[in-house]
């Protein structure tokens, strides 16, 4: 199967960084930006569509909703028990919240309406950004490095609805 798509389509649907990462690899940052600026209709398999998350995902302006949703579903995965204790690495997480943000190349000119939820959501993610530094930590000292934990539920409490 292949499906017809758009670069402000993969953009409108948070799927960027990974479209870019795994079917644009190739291309020159110059070529990137003329697929963006030009916004022709373009073939991808499925094959690719699945791979970028293109095959879950629909299109939403509002953008919170789609952070918290990802963000909830990072920690899922990448959440850790110790010691009784549930954590998630700290870098791990704010640098989650900081490469949703890059979901949205600055090449891409969206109409205001959606540049008003883009808006929003990048002042929502730096808010949660700044929240996650400021959280008390745990350090786990593994192999002779110091890892740097915060707990699970102090994010979630952050990004609930």
């Amino acid at each position: 199967m292949n499906i017809l798509i758009t670069p402000e389509d993969i953009i409108k649907r948070c799927l960027w960084t990974n479209y870019k990462k795994f079917v644009l690899k190739d291309n020159s940052k110059a070529e990137i930006i003329k697929i963006i600026d030009e916004n022709e209709i373009t073939n991808i398999t499925e094959e690719d569509a699945y791979v970028v998350g293109l095959l879950k995902v629909i299109e939403t302006d509002n953008l919170v909703h789609r952070f918290r949703l990802e963000i909830e579903e990072f920690i899922k995965i990448k959440t850790t028990v110790n010691k009784e204790r549930v954590i998630i690495n700290k870098a791990s997480i704010m640098k989650e919240v900081i490469e949703f943000i890059d979901r949205f190349p600055d090449a891409y000119k969206p109409d205001k309406y959606y540049q008003d939820a883009i808006d929003e959501m990048i002042v929502f993610a730096k808010d949660v950004h700044q929240k996650i530094e400021q959280l008390d930590i745990v350090e786990i000292m593994f192999k002779e490095k110091m890892f740097i934990y915060v707990y699970s539920k102090d994010i979630l409490k952050m990004i609930k609805f």
